[in-house]
């Protein structure tokens, strides 16, 4: 049998080669290889990596199968390790600030031991930001090809740490190269590589199947001779061009057709029997295994299973990576396992069990406690999967790893009842490892299940101390699923004894915050000064910052914005020096809201970019970084960058933030939504919303903006029933004017579906009656509310001239739209502007308005109002501003992007999926394309895109 030989990959490896290129002249690169399993990416990349220049550096790192619950940052650690042994130890950590011991020594013994135990999420942080200043300075003077294989089964912690790499890498010289397999991507994955793909330095390389040409020449050197040319038809048939199925079936002779594992056992089955014998156990350790811990495993000495493994590697079944053997594909190593018996596999994974407790140094640095786990879970060992869940737990919170640790916790959890003695075996009671389990919930964004959880431990923990502080993480888990969650804090301040100050101090600034969203200020700033008071005396940084951060909310709503920002920048201080991180990414929500609020669009872009950066350092993108994406993408929609807002809160969806984020950015898509003219997609995005907010939840600082894409989204579909519906919300809450900058847009755009209402109820004398009756209780509204800044106050100018109706009102809250530097609702009011004028008589200022109102919708894809403008035109016979499509086809932004997926081949559902909408909303859009192009199919969509040249890709 031939070595496998590579055919048909010029143009991959040119792609590489031009990545490698740009790496080195430009700045950082990264290639993302992606194809079905056995299409050659693995082969594709060490190919590509054999023939570099002798200065580059390579480093390989794969994520395992077996490590997807307990092995945080499985493919880095193995990488980096190889990363220290190039440059050294001693020059790793002259790199790395503290010489690495605050961050990435916890994965990394060789730079000596960690200082420092990791708070929550204060470690992670050091540790990416110690990964990137590694990368980069091994980087200096020569390019470093870090390879990171098999990111399908890459564990959380590695997808946040490879995004975070992507997205802060600056130098020259780096190229990062992934490999995943298309069709495994779960839903987790699917929208990180989705996110990564949009970055400008990121490359997608998607190896194609074998031409039958191709297929002739690797049978040709499988076989040792020339094929027959039935038989090069006969595998390229069955093969499909896959070239790992080519070889299989290569191997398998001319037989009848076999199942899958049988064509992969093929060559498996013609090794000697100590040969097969080893290859099996080595199939218990995934896809690679080390020399020493495979021979301590089989019972063999060194020479014995050099001997056996020679035939494996001689028909490269088995390719040797330095001190390891790793298996040539992970299909054969999954034939391989699957064909154990099942008393073979538990025997096997126990034998690797008491290796590793005899030896731990015998896999990869920090490996051991995820692998025991593992092994010992696979031998069907409850006592010893146990402890060993447990200590994979600690590992993994030591290592930043919040979802891993979660996992682990639950296994622990499953096995309590299984076991003698849990609470000595693990050090804690039931009431205690159901609490921590609970509060592993909330970084890992698992707020359903930490409920539950939380719930559970209140039942089994009898100290009323204990019980307040479940009930407060209990409470933090509702409310991020939708719930108020005031009761649980409210009882927890009941239970907490009143010596317990600094107990008494973090609830009642927790009840604070809850409060200030509820809407309940007065009595949220009370608490929060007692609370600043109570952390001040117990010393404790964390309830001060919280305390500091209620107090800037109000601060924000009373018009300060410096006074808030300073607060909050005041807060962030303390929790970092404290390290929470949590009330640190608060703190910036707090700050992006406040300076938003009064028209500083840019500086609350900037500081919720800084926020969100720093929430993916540590590992809560998903989590406060959610609400930081939502703040950024309000301020992106004010200056008119709504494709950068969708963007932005696209990727924040596809990080599964718990229920009540996913509601507010859901609610900043149906705002963008309606702003380009695609009311199907708003329609599905306010569903949504309103379901995960839940019926009883009451915070107003959410339900607000909510209620006003609501009431535009029912005016503009027609649906007055819905907008009577949101109208008569905001009359009947007498709450709502606690909040002047939710309400005032709100109130315009309740004016508005009034307005629409009058036109349509114009021979309805009733209905016009219960409408003027609606009519006056807004502007009487409007009158109680109170103004603070240039945005509430082009607010006014609106509503004002909205009642008024005459040009000179139009005219003046066009002009403080314009102040404020808010293109879309400045738009509006020209368009509002050219309509009186056209009343007016006065053709040629209805023509200027109208075309600036154009050009405005134009630059900013607001279709929707290009639609409405186009209506004014018509009937006022103007011209209105000709649309400025790039391709001249009128398609809109939306319409675009999926118009390019479709020229990929891509399905009704996987658009959807990469463009984080239901793949009935993607059938709409595909319905609008074919019409705007006058064709008949998607075929003939794709078709004239590829001949217009519309897409570079």
């Amino acid at each position: 049998m031939g070595n496998p030989i590579f055919v048909a990959r010029a143009a991959e490896l040119a792609a590489l080669a031009e990545a490698y290129r740009r790496a080195e002249a430009e700045g950082p690169a990264v290639v993302l290889v992606g194809g079905e399993a056995g299409i050659g990416k693995s082969r594709l990349v060490a190919e590509f990596t054999s023939g570099l220049p002798g200065d580059a550096v390579v480093v390989l790192g794969g994520c395992l199968e077996l490590g997807a619950d307990g092995l945080p940052y499985a493919p880095f650690v193995a990488a980096l390790r190889a990363l220290v042994g190039e440059v050294g130890a001693a020059r790793a950590a002259a790199l790395l600030p503290a010489g690495g011991r605050r961050g990435l020594a916890h994965l990394l013994p060789a730079l000596g031991d960690p200082e420092d135990e990791p708070g929550r999420g204060h470690g992670r942080a050091r540790l990416f930001d110690d990964v990137l200043t590694l990368v980069e300075g091994a980087a200096d003077g020569r390019v470093l090809v870090l390879v990171l294989e098999d990111l399908h089964w890459a564990d959380p912690s590695s997808r946040e740490l490879l995004v975070f790499l992507v997205r802060n890498l600056t130098r020259r010289g780096v190229l990062v190269i992934g490999t995943y397999r298309s069709g495994d991507l779960d839903d987790e994955l699917r929208p990180v590589l989705s996110s990564l793909t949009r970055a400008p330095n990121v490359r997608l390389v998607e190896p194609a199947g074998l031409g039958r040409l191709d297929v002739a020449a690797v049978l040709a050197a499988r076989l040792g001779g020339e094929p027959a040319p039935a038989l090069v038809d006969e595998v390229h048939r069955r093969s499909q061009g896959n070239p790992l199925f080519v070889e299989a079936l290569a191997d398998a002779g001319p037989s009848t057709p076999a199942p899958l594992r049988d064509l992969l056992l093929a060559g498996v089955r013609g090794l000697p029997e100590p040969s097969r014998e080893v290859l099996r156990a080595a199939s218990v350790a995934g896809q690679r295994v080390g020399h020493a811990l495979l021979v301590a495993v089989t019972g063999l000495d060194d020479r014995a299973v050099e001997r056996a493994l020679r035939p494996a590697v001689d028909r490269q079944l088995l390719l040797p990576v330095g001190d390891c053997y790793a298996f040539r594909h992970a299909l054969i190593r999954d034939a391989v396992y699957e064909d154990l018996l099942p008393s073979e596999q538990k025997r096997l994974h126990a034998g690797y069990a008491r290796a590793l407790v005899a030896d731990p140094g015998l896999v990869l640095a920090g490996r051991a406690p995820g692998e025991l786990a593992a092994h010992w879970h696979a031998a069907g060992d409850g006592e010893r999967a146990f402890e060993a869940a447990w200590l994979a737990a600690g590992a993994a919170r030591d290592a930043f790893a919040h979802t891993e640790q979660s996992r682990m916790l639950d296994r622990v959890l499953g096995l309590w009842e299984r076991v003698a003695n849990p609470e000595v075996r693990i050090g804690t009671d039931l009431a205690g490892l159901l609490w921590v389990a609970a509060e592993s919930c909330l970084d890992a964004g698992e707020t359903e299940r930490g409920v539950t959880l939380a719930t559970e431990a209140l039942a089994a923990v009898a100290d009323p101390e204990r019980a307040a502080l479940v009930l407060e993480v209990r409470s933090l888990l509702k409310h991020r699923d939708g719930r108020d969650g005031v009761d649980d804090l409210r009882e927890a301040l009941r239970l907490a004894p009143e010596t317990a100050e600094r107990t008494r101090g973090r609830l009642l600034a927790t009840l604070a915050s809850r409060l200030e969203v509820l809407a309940r200020s007065q009595e949220a700033q009370d608490l929060a000064a007692e609370a600043l008071r109570l952390g001040r005396a117990a010393g404790d940084g964390s309830v001060q910052a919280l305390a500091l951060v209620t107090l800037a909310s109000r601060a924000s709503r009373d018009g300060d914005a410096d006074g808030a920002t300073e607060l909050a920048a005041r807060a962030g201080e303390l929790a970092a020096a404290a390290g929470d991180h949590d009330t640190v990414l608060l703190a910036r929500v707090m700050a992006t809201g406040a300076l938003e609020a009064v028209g500083a669009h840019e500086r609350a872009v900037e500081v919720a970019r800084r926020g969100i950066a720093e929430a993916r350092r540590v590992g809560l993108a998903g989590g406060r970084g959610a609400m930081l994406a939502a703040g950024l993408a309000e301020s992106l929609y004010s200056l008119g960058r709504l494709v950068e807002a969708r963007e932005v809160v696209a990727e924040a969806v596809g990080l599964r933030p718990p229920p009540l984020y996913l509601a507010v950015l859901l609610t900043q898509t149906a705002a963008i939504a309606l702003a380009e003219g695609a009311p199907e997609e708003a329609a599905e995005a306010v569903a949504r919303a309103r379901e995960l907010m839940g019926a009883d939840y009451t915070g107003r600082q959410f339900l607000l903006p909510l209620l006003k894409v609501r009431c535009r989204l029912a005016a503009e579909s027609g649906d007055q029933d819905g907008a009577d519906l949101a109208v008569d919300e905001l009359l009947d809450d007498a709450g709502a004017t606690a909040y002047p900058s939710l309400v005032w847009p709100l109130l315009v755009t309740c004016v508005r579906a009034c307005r629409a209402a009058q036109a349509r109820a114009v021979r309805n004398p009733l209905a016009q009656g219960v409408i003027a009756r609606r009519l006056a209780g807004l502007r009487a509204l409007g009158e109680r509310l109170t103004v603070t800044g240039p945005v509430q106050a082009a607010h006014r100018a609106t509503l004002r001239a909205e009642f008024g109706g005459d040009l000179a009102s139009w005219d003046a809250a066009v002009a403080a739209w314009r102040e404020v530097g808010q293109p879309y609702p400045m738009a509006v009011a020209l368009r509002q502007a050219a309509e009186s004028a056209l009343a007016a008589g006065d053709r040629a200022g209805a023509q200027a308005r109208l075309r600036e109102a154009g050009s405005t919708a134009n630059s900013l894809g607001a279709q929707g109002l290009r639609h409405e403008l186009e209506l004014l035109a018509t009937r006022g016979r103007l011209l209105p501003e000709p649309a400025e499509d790039d391709d001249g086809l009128g398609l809109t932004p939306r319409e675009t992007e999926v118009l390019r997926l479709v020229a990929r081949g891509r399905s009704n559902r996987q658009v959807g999926e990469e463009l984080f909408i239901s793949a009935k909303t993607a059938g709409v859009h595909v319905s609008n394309i074919l019409a705007k192009l006058g064709v008949g199919s998607r075929t003939e969509a794709a078709a004239l895109a590829h001949q217009l040249r519309l897409f570079d890709d």
